[in-house]
């Protein structure tokens, strides 16, 4: 559903500026990368909204995207899996509650895993150059260790799911 829609606009944007637009392939590659995001990170904040959790949510929606933004990840094969497992992982932590000493816990395991892992299957999902891998190892140790200073629960768990995608490994992909 998601590529058919992602294919359909592609085509639509090609026709309008046939000279100025890349392939349809590509294009369809990044709607649907937008698509991905925007879908389950929407959904997620009208659930927050609808349960009362609308801060825990923005917390959780903040603390994921920023962190898989600069360590990576694993990537699903397909849109919907992708956008229903991120979707779950933004919208259920701001729901659960556990006893305080898990917080530390749960970000010292995060923090472990960008330490060893960060970044991961990043070559074919963007375009940073390798050189500044290590920045961005950097900044997932950051990103991770400022929640030593805030204690979010909710932070705590998006963290270790997060850090967790970094032990699965994707084939790389080819943008062309």
């Amino acid at each position: 559903m998601v590529e058919a829609i992602a294919e359909s606009l592609a085509a639509k944007i090609k026709r309008a500026n046939q000279e100025q637009t890349a392939s349809i392939a590509v294009m369809k590659f990044a709607i649907i990368i937008v698509l991905n995001f925007t879908i389950p990170v929407v959904t997620s904040l009208a659930f927050g909204a609808f349960t009362g959790k609308w801060f825990e949510t923005i917390t959780a929606t903040g603390f994921f995207v920023l962190l898989r933004m600069v360590s990576g990840g694993y990537h699903l094969e397909t849109p919907i899996p992708c956008m229903l497992l991120t979707f779950a992982v933004m919208a259920v932590p701001p729901h659960l509650t556990f006893p305080e000493p898990w917080t530390l816990i749960l970000t010292a395991v995060a923090f472990v895993l960008v330490t060893l892992l960060a970044p991961a299957n990043m070559k074919g999902y963007n375009t940073i150059p390798e050189r500044y891998y290590p920045l961005l190892k950097f900044a997932s140790m950051l990103v991770v260790s400022s929640n030593f200073l805030f204690h979010s629960q909710t932070a705590a768990i998006v963290l270790a799911i997060q850090g967790m995608t970094l032990l699965f490994h994707n084939k790389e992909v080819n943008q062309s």
